[in-house]
């Protein structure tokens, strides 16, 4: 049920958005005191005073639970007179205010924050005011509540928990739409960290003018388990990581046994011999596609120090192959058939005397996933995905051939028989290379910005990421659970609530089943042409989605905030018509050698050509995509009445 507006609520629609019933004027308190069961007007005058005693302290003890109990609410006022719609990147910091003590933007009235425990936040897009009955944004106030009615065809839960739902507005520009998980998952440091990073950066770039040495480049501990590398069980676990029971993702230090009996580690060193002496290889893996997911291909190591190749060999999989990813791993029947050595020999090999050892500097691009297919834990990495940064700056990373092309003033993976694996390798060596002589700073865009994870990390909070795309946004979060349907992704955030104080879920079958979206397919797939199942009709999806709401809400302990966002709205036209442009821009820019267009209009199809028209229509196309709807509640104690 929805609880009555806030006496502070400066407008008039209900706007507090908690769900607790409406509080009682008395609180049931247990009697331990025996009645008299013999009449005595003395005594039955004493019972009535101390009857009287007892209404008074449950009077007092109700007035002072209401006092402490958190709750939302709109501010009215405030709302009205935006210009614009809450943004994504708003929402994020009033949620991140809330967990980390700080100033809560003015939009939102929140009571008693410090007394909400936990908070649980839901990204599901799909959620669209026709869905729900609602009426329209208004045309004047964009950014002020709208009523939900009392119940609608489709997800009552949301009408139970929530009274009105906040306009939002996606990140993007006048013809695009950007990346609202990235917008929300990652924000601006503190003052106080940003000197910190300062400083560091300075220093670093000072430390690295003056020693030519590639271990300065080694990933920490805590970089490694946040980028999905799986350490050593010898290492321990960086700071605020779970214990391995809590945490099976990698995030912590691995026990033996828990990745798999194929899982090899790199020994540890002994500090009390002389360690062997430091060397740098490069690695770079090629997969297939087989009936049991992927496999390791081929495997390549580039020496750095000369740049030869000193390991290169093929890899018989375990399973029958139905893919050789030719275009992207340069594999074919007839090279494939040439394979003599299973992954275990594989593994053997690389970990003889005199090659891979616990001094050894492993180099690589998105090394993880190198190190994920040769099922090898290892303690020392340097990730030119990482020591170079994304334009965007982290968590967004870099691909190999724009670092190369960009950096190296060199094309790579061009051939159309696919990437090498030895040149692949080779590039990572000429990048660092470059790095040491540059020295720290080059090829980094310091933004300045960190996962939230991060962030609450310094609170010490504990966060979990659930859903899909762990290894892209989950970044530094405590806990990382992947999930590839809706159900599992609610099963994960319900087993999780009591021991975190963040979770962020994505649920995704309803912008399946409306078509916005397409569920995610892997370069290897897409070259495998595996099937993808048709979406699901959208009247069960609502229903199932309508029973993950309630059975969630049902099993969040008292004092939880719940956020829902959507995030955006139907985008398709919106790509379709910025299709259209970039093709109509590749056949119309002045790019051939006497700096005449490709193809005159004249030589275009009409239907092909780019308008005015067209131009409008995809601003419009694209305000409408970047609309979203923000929905918050409480779960609060429940309170018995008393007699």
């Amino acid at each position: 049920m929805k609880r009555s507006p806030s006496p502070s609520t400066p407008t008039t629609p209900s706007q507090d958005m908690s769900t607790a019933e409406p509080l009682p004027k008395k609180i049931r308190l247990e009697d331990g005191e025996a009645k008299p069961t013999v009449p005595n007007r003395a005594e039955d005058e004493k019972d009535k005073i101390d009857r009287k005693k007892a209404k008074k302290a449950k009077k007092a003890g109700n007035k002072a639970l209401i006092d402490s109990l958190p709750t939302f609410s709109f501010d009215g006022n405030e709302l009205k007179s935006r210009t614009t719609p809450i943004g994504i990147d708003e929402l994020r910091t009033l949620i991140l205010a809330i967990m980390t003590n700080t100033p809560i933007p003015r939009w939102l009235v929140v009571k008693n924050p410090k007394n909400i425990k936990r908070f649980v936040v839901l990204n599901i897009p799909g959620i669209t005011p026709d869905l729900l009955d609602m009426s329209q944004i208004h045309p004047t106030a964009v950014a002020y509540p709208i009523a939900l009615p009392n119940t609608s065809k489709h997800l009552t839960a949301l009408h139970k928990l929530f009274s009105h739902a906040c306009p939002s507005k996606a990140p993007g520009d006048a013809t695009r739409l950007h990346s609202v998980l990235s917008c929300f998952l990652t924000a601006p440091v503190s003052a106080e960290e940003k000197a910190r990073r300062v400083k560091e950066r300075n220093k670093q770039q000072t430390k690295l003018s003056k020693v030519n040495d590639p271990a300065n480049f080694c990933l920490t501990q805590a970089e490694m388990a946040a980028n999905g590398y799986n350490l050593p069980s010898y290492m321990p676990p960086p700071p605020m990581s779970p214990d391995a029971s809590e945490d099976a993702n990698g995030w912590s230090r691995i026990p033996p046994g828990v990745l798999g009996e194929s899982w090899v580690e790199t020994p540890e060193l002994d500090s009390a011999t002389d360690p062997p002496k430091e060397k740098v290889w490069a690695i770079d893996c090629e997969m297939i596609e087989t009936t049991a997911g992927r496999e390791l291909g081929r495997v390549s190591v580039v020496d750095f120090d000369n740049g030869l190749v000193i390991f290169d060999s093929l890899v018989k999989p375990t399973n029958p192959i139905t893919s050789y990813l030719t275009a992207y791993s340069g594999l074919t029947e007839d090279i494939m058939s040439e394979a003599k050595f299973t992954l275990p020999e594989i593994q053997k090999q690389l970990m003889a005397p005199g090659m891979i050892d616990g001094a050894t500097i492993l180099l690589g691009h998105s090394l993880e996933n190198d190190l994920r297919a040769l099922q090898l834990s290892h303690p020392r990495v340097i990730d030119t995905a990482i020591i170079y940064h994304h334009t965007k700056g982290p968590p967004s990373k870099p691909g190999l051939k724009w670092l190369a092309q960009k950096w190296l003033g060199k094309q790579i993976q061009t051939s159309d028989k696919g990437h090498d694996s030895r040149e692949d390798a080779t590039t990572c060596v000429e990048l660092l290379k470059k790095k040491m002589e540059q020295g720290y700073n080059f090829g980094r865009y310091d933004h300045d910005l960190e996962s939230i994870f991060e962030t609450m990390a310094r609170q010490q909070k504990k966060s979990a990421y659930v859903g899909t795309g762990c290894n892209a946004f989950g970044g530094p979060a405590t806990t990382k659970l992947e999930c590839d349907d809706d159900e599992k992704t609610m099963d994960a955030v319900i087993a999780n609530i009591s021991s975190h104080d963040f979770i962020f879920a994505r649920l995704q079958e309803l912008s399946f089943a409306r078509l916005w979206a397409t569920p995610y397919q892997s370069s290897q797939h897409k070259a495998a042409k595996v099937t993808l199942p048709p979406p699901p009709p959208l009247d069960a999806t609502l229903e199932r989605l309508d029973k993950q709401i309630k059975r969630l809400h049902q099993s969040l302990p008292a004092y939880t905030a719940l956020c829902i966002f959507t995030g955006h709205s139907d985008a398709r036209r919106m790509s379709e018509l910025n299709k259209k442009k970039a093709a109509w821009d590749s056949l119309t820019r002045m790019n051939t050698p006497n700096g005449q267009a490709i193809k005159a209009a004249s030589e275009i199809p009409k239907d092909q050509w780019w308008t005015a028209n067209d131009g409008r229509e995809l601003e419009n196309e694209t305000e409408l995509a970047r609309k979203g709807l923000v929905f918050f509640c409480i779960t609060l104690p429940k309170i018995v009445a008393g007699s």
